[in-house]
């Protein structure tokens, strides 16, 4: 039986790779999806609902506003390091060359507000997806449950089966059809006890994409205020130039201003993280030798 797991968990596997890099792969009402799993054999829902869960996986990590953010922030950093040049050069800042950092940084705080503005679609994608994998996981645990409801009528009918037989009333025929009856509901449940176990262990790796992603989520919430908040920063800090009489005042108040090179480094590598997560998650679906 555990060849039979490996089997079905290794067909799981292939066909979440499968699904998750295949660019044709059409978005599918989860709904529909449900409907014909629940009447398809196990290893075919298995498939199916294997295959659905790696798009809405991908689904998660591929939202369409994320070159717009990288963009606008490389843009953001090559203007910041424009303006420290400028001040860290020898000489006085003229008043053009004040007006001209004022101007840099306001626009620098739009950007950050407009990057921060993406976070509603952002997360209404993310969280219909979600609500997809929930719904795989609702559908996994149907179809447990009706594998062990299966499983237990077939044992109650071989207690019957052999009620009938100890009781010495039966022909030599009525027997033989009772003992080939008996080795069918054998060999039934011996398949459906291996579905349970591949269902139960998808469940719990269904288990597992869920608290990853959610963790995800937590993260991008307090992605998005950062950015959020670096734009009342920039404002500010550009509201203060406007005013300022001195070079002094400027420089101060621009080192002030958050370190965006180290902003951008812990972005990208959040972005990272996140692409990283089909991986992650197929590879905690293979089995360990000797399973």
């Amino acid at each position: 039986m555990k060849r039979t797991i490996a089997a079905l968990c290794g067909l799981l596997l292939v066909s979440a790779m499968t699904a998750a890099t295949d660019p044709a792969a059409a978005e599918d009402d989860i709904g529909i999806i449900r409907e014909k799993a629940d009447t398809l054999p196990h290893d075919e829902a298995l498939r199916l609902l294997g295959e659905t869960l790696g798009r809405s996986i991908e689904a998660t990590q591929s939202d369409p506003t994320i070159p717009d953010i990288l963009d606008a922030l490389d843009a953001n950093i090559a203007a910041t390091r424009r303006l420290r040049e400028l001040v860290d050069a020898d000489g006085p800042v003229s008043e053009e060359q004040m007006a001209e950092i004022a101007t840099e940084i306001t626009a620098i705080a739009k950007s950050f507000g407009a990057i921060s503005e993406l976070a509603p679609g952002v997360f209404e994608r993310r969280l219909a997806e979600l609500a997809n994998i929930d719904a795989i996981g609702q559908e996994i645990g149907f179809r447990i449950a009706d594998a062990k409801a299966r499983l237990e009528s077939l044992r109650a009918g071989n207690a019957e089966i052999d009620t009938y037989v100890r009781s010495e009333t039966l022909t030599k025929p009525e027997i033989e059809k009772l003992r080939l009856t008996r080795q069918a509901n054998d060999a039934e449940m011996h398949s459906l006890e291996a579905a349970v176990a591949a269902w139960t262990y998808f469940s719990e790796r269904h288990a597992d994409v869920m608290a990853r992603l959610g963790d995800q989520s937590t993260n991008l919430d307090v992605f998005f205020h950062a950015l959020k908040e670096n734009a009342r920063v920039y404002d500010s800090a550009a509201r203060t130039l406007n005013m300022a009489n001195s070079l002094n005042l400027a420089l101060s108040t621009l080192g002030s201003v958050e370190d965006l090179d180290s902003l951008r480094s812990d972005l990208v590598r959040s972005w990272t993280d996140l692409m990283k997560i089909v991986d992650e998650v197929n590879d905690g679906l293979m089995l360990k030798p000797g399973m």
